[in-house]
């Protein structure tokens, strides 16, 4: 066998990925079938479409690069009267250290307080919404 069927299911629920790992099978038609056993399933049957199968060779490197993790912090808009938090998404650096990574589509619209690329540390902040959440509170040089 120099080939394997990988099954996920993979779906977004509130901004993140819910993924299940299904299993591992010897041939395509092996990995069709259980997703159509476990497609009637509570939970899948809520989402049909969001089954994956992918090929793998074996005694081969797939992932052949290095990775980061990336988060949602939260940063302030300027000029806006009150305190208004923009969720952005930033690679973690280091325990309190992130690389903002998301763009400002509408700089004229919205001022941030810091800018993509910038690196900042974050803290824990009570949002409006009642939740906590990661804010930008320094730019690092």
């Amino acid at each position: 066998m120099t080939e394997v069927f990988l099954v996920h299911h993979v779906y977004e629920l509130d901004g993140t990925d819910e993924t299940k790992f299904i299993g591992v099978y010897s041939s395509r038609d092996a990995a069709k079938l259980a997703v159509e056993r476990l497609g009637a399933l509570p939970g899948f049957c809520d989402h049909p479409d969001d089954f994956h199968v992918e090929a793998y060779r074996v005694d081969e490197d797939h992932w052949t690069s290095g990775f980061s993790a990336l988060v949602t912090i939260y940063i302030e808009l300027e000029d806006e009267g009150v305190p208004v938090w923009r969720p952005v998404h930033a690679e973690r650096l280091s325990a309190d250290r992130y690389r903002i990574v998301t763009v400002n589509d509408s700089p004229d619209i919205e001022r941030w307080t810091f800018s993509t690329g910038e690196i900042v540390t974050c803290g824990n902040r009570q949002l409006d919404s009642g939740e906590m959440g990661l804010v930008a509170t320094k730019r690092l040089e």
